[in-house]
Formats: C-alpha cells, sequence, structure tokens
C-alpha cells in the first residue's frame, strides 16, 4: 500500500518540477508594462518656471498665524506667484495655499470657487491671473486636520504694493 502512494508521489513531484518553472516563465513574459505618471501641468510645477524677487514683502497678512509672504514675478510672462515662510514653531500638518476672489465663510471647508496654489512648503506657487486685478484671500487650509488655519486680509497683488 505504501508502495503505489510513493510512486504516485514521485510521478506527481515530476510533473510538478517540470511544468512550475515553465508556469513562471510564462507569467513573468506576460505581465503588464510599468505604467509612467502623466507629466504634471505647468501650472502645478512652479519648479520650472523662473521668477524673480520683487519689493512686495509682508508679515502681517495672516491675523493668526505669524507668516511672511513674498511676492514673485515671472519673467517672459509677467504671472505673479506667492511664497510663504513661517517660523519653526508654526507646525501644521499637509498645509495647502488656496486663492479666493471671495471672502470664505467661517466653516472648516474651502470654499468651492478657491483656487488651489499648492502645498505650503513648496517653491513660488503661481497665483490665478485674476488675482493681480481684484481683491482675493489667501487660504491656509490643513488636510490632516481638514480645517482651515488661517484667512488673509483682502489683498490683491502687483509690483507697486507694499
Amino acid at each position: 500500500m505504501i508502495l503505489p502512494l510513493r510512486q504516485r508521489h514521485r510521478r506527481i513531484f515530476a510533473v510538478l518540477g517540470a511544468l512550475l518553472p515553465l508556469a513562471f516563465g510564462f507569467g513573468i513574459a506576460a505581465r503588464r508594462t510599468v505604467p509612467h505618471p502623466a507629466p504634471l501641468p505647468p501650472e502645478l510645477s512652479s519648479w520650472t518656471q523662473n521668477f524673480t524677487t520683487t519689493d512686495y514683502e509682508r508679515g502681517d497678512l495672516f491675523g493668526k498665524s505669524p507668516l511672511r509672504v513674498r511676492l514673485w514675478r515671472e519673467q517672459g510672462t509677467g504671472r505673479f506667484a506667492v511664497e510663504f515662510s513661517a517660523t519653526k514653531d508654526f507646525l501644521k500638518p499637509d498645509l495647502m495655499a488656496y486663492w479666493s476672489a471671495g471672502h470664505p465663510t467661517t466653516s472648516d471647508t474651502v470654499p468651492p470657487e478657491a483656487r488651489l496654489l499648492g502645498a505650503f512648503i513648496a517653491g513660488p506657487l503661481v497665483l490665478p491671473p485674476e488675482a493681480s486685478g481684484t481683491d482675493g484671500y489667501l487660504i491656509l487650509f490643513s488636510l490632516a486636520n481638514r480645517e482651515i488655519v488661517d484667512v488673509s486680509k483682502p489683498t490683491w497683488f502687483s509690483d507697486s504694493m507694499k
């Protein structure tokens, strides 16, 4: 009774020893290619743009947070960008910057008309074109806490304004 079972197991393992490497090889050959992510749109990749600093720098735009806002101008197109700097004790998780033409309500959500500028720690964040012609607000929103951290005073951005 043991001998027929041993013979059957020997045959099964011989077949598996030959088929498993073949199945592995076919599996490797049939894999899909690695997907490559699409590049970011130029509005979100501010590091590729050439900005020159302007004389516009303010530390009084935000009432609750000790932040400094510096205005940058892109060479060639004249578009504006802002850069934030804060003290080391200003720690907020996943902070994102938005610009809104209308005053945000007192809720903890970003208004639907607000435009995402980018991450707080990123370099110069490109402002939408309407920011240089109308009053607007910069909004700092914490993704981790899901709350508005601070809203700036109404301002519009240009080289001459200080």
